[in-house]
């Protein structure tokens, strides 16, 4: 897109910072920030390596004995259910840090674009846009991490202090942990080992919390900054008639065009790195919706309002983080219509007979907008939205209906 302007943005690179702060913050604990941007230093790489080892191992940490436990004979249908939910979760994390690491060049590659707009944009008009949109990620993104640590810390700090304790075969106190299973590998009656496997485990959730917002506030930065790129072409295609007396009419045109077209690839190369992701995100909300659902009837039934507290502040987490990609996807679609309808509103009657025909291929486009997709079976809207709220409720009826 730079290519369309000469004259360059000498705030750009404040602009590309603050653009990218969530991002950049959250990738840099996972260790993928160096993985997606060229620009970073030898020690960045080191630290980003040691983080990136521990990560993988705080996964592993949690998703091995999980995996043991629930397998294992000593486990009931009911505890094999309770465990599900937070298994499947760190299973769907864990997808989801592995399909970031596959996708590092897409994502180069769009963060590359992206800062190469913000040094070209010249107008301040155009500027303020982008800054627009920029906001509005940011409002996204500290919604996104809001909720995930207000439900995430809940869950693995404070419920388990609140929880009551239980008596084993051995008539032993069960000091709770938030992930079970952990005592088929350590001795959690000795209490240094007890406190290691929890600082642990709240260390590992912190992992998967990072993960769920990095996804977030990649998806949000991503589509508002298309959507800024598309809105700054409507901008032209208005400001066209304007110049209706110009002599470069026809290159208006193309830059106009060609503005359009790059956006438009922007905006698939989009889908293309949250294609997996959004479809792992979905089938794991689903499924972790309806089982919250189906722990807080549990939990009513038990007189234990900490853990339906909890299991509350988890469910609006899980439902606002599928609201917000049904969202972008929703805005970004109804962006790339609006190209169209500004196109046929403007005075193109007033403008010289093949240049009002050009207009025709942008509304042409525009009749096919691009869509962010979950594995290209589920389009991201506000009725794709409904529809996995419908879907849980009737997952968590059957379940109800079999245990």
């Amino acid at each position: 897109m730079a290519k369309l302007i000469s004259s360059s943005n000498v705030n750009s690179e404040r602009d590309i910072i603050n653009a990218t702060v969530w991002t950049r913050r959250i990738l840099r604990i996972l260790g993928i920030w160096p993985l997606v941007c060229s620009n970073t230093t030898t020690i960045e790489k080191i630290l980003a390596t040691i983080s990136f080892a521990l990560c993988w191992s705080m996964l592993s940490f949690l998703l091995i004995p999980m995996v043991i436990f629930t397998m294992s004979d000593r486990t009931t249908i009911y505890e094999k259910i309770k465990l599900l939910g937070p298994l499947s979760y760190v299973i769907i994390a864990t997808l989801k840090y592995f399909i970031l690491v596959i996708h590092r060049k897409n994502i180069r590659q769009c963060i590359n674009v992206l800062s190469t707009d913000w040094r070209a944009v010249h107008q301040q008009n155009y500027r303020k846009i982008m800054i627009k949109n920029v906001t509005k990620s940011h409002v996204l993104s500290k919604f996104c991490i809001m909720f995930m640590y207000c439900g995430g810390l809940c869950f693995n700090a404070v419920m388990p202090f609140l929880t009551q304790t239980t008596i084993d075969e051995q008539n032993v106190t069960v000091k709770p942990l938030p992930y079970p299973g952990f005592d088929i590998i350590f001795d959690l009656h000795f209490t240094p080992v007890y406190v290691f496997v929890f600082f642990a485990q709240l260390f590992s959730g912190t992992v998967l919390f990072n993960i769920t917002t990095a996804v977030c506030c990649l998806a949000a930065m991503f589509v508002a900054h298309a959507c800024g790129q598309i809105e700054i072409v409507m901008a032209r295609v208005e400001n066209l008639v304007k110049n209706v007396q110009n002599s470069r009419m026809k290159e208006h045109i193309a830059i106009i065009v060609k503005h359009h077209m790059q956006s438009l690839r922007f905006s698939v190369n989009i889908d293309n790195i949250l294609r997996e992701i959004c479809l792992v995100e979905i089938a794991g909300a689903t499924l972790n919706i309806c089982l919250l659902e189906y722990y807080c009837i549990m939990e009513w039934n038990n007189n234990d309002s900490i853990a339906i507290l909890t299991y509350i502040f988890l469910l609006i987490s899980f439902v606002f983080n599928v609201f917000m990609f049904c969202y972008i996807g929703e805005q970004l679609t109804n962006q790339c219509n609006k190209v169209g309808f500004a196109s046929y509103k403007i005075e193109w009657y007033h403008l010289p007979g093949k240049t009002a025909l050009d207009l025709t291929l942008i509304i042409s486009i525009s009749q096919h907008p691009i869509k962010i997709t979950a594995g290209k079976i589920i389009d991201l809207s506000f009725s794709s939205f409904c529809s996995v709220l419908k879907t849980s409720i009737a997952y968590l009826n059957m379940l109800r209906t079999l245990v």
